[in-house]
């Protein structure tokens, strides 16, 4: 089981995600925008709570955009983040990776196809699953 963070302000896409995460039995946390993300992850700190394993950040949020949120996560300690969004764009993908992200994952997502992708980011395996 993964501590993830999922930062989505869509709250349908965040319904379906938080449903899928928690039936692959991953404690989910949710917040709709960075400084509340940001806050949760000092506070986790802080308090030497277990750190987050993932940040699952939509890429079109509503007042940001989901590189820079990414790295201000990454900044702050969340150690992974991957981008989810709803458009398949190749170039997204490499611009992510080389921001220091895992990369990006489209909707529409499965829970098998996003159970995997989890399972070789959380133990150090790598497969490209579109």
């Amino acid at each position: 089981m993964a501590r993830i963070l999922l930062l989505d302000d869509s709250p349908t896409q965040t319904l379906c995600m938080q449903r899928q995460l928690l039936g692959l039995g991953h404690e989910v946390c949710h917040v709709g925008v960075l400084s509340e993300a940001l806050r949760l992850v000092e506070a986790g700190a802080h308090l030497e709570k277990e750190p987050v394993d993932l940040a699952l950040v939509e890429l079109t949020l509503l007042n940001d955009n989901g590189f820079d949120v990414g790295l201000c996560l990454l900044r702050a300690g969340v150690s992974k983040v991957l981008l989810l969004s709803g458009v398949r764009r190749e170039t997204d993908d490499i611009w992510a990776r080389a921001l220091g992200l895992q990369g990006v994952l489209s909707w529409p997502l499965t829970a098998q196809r996003l159970g995997a992708r989890l399972v070789d980011l959380l133990t150090g395996g790598r497969h490209d699953v579109p």
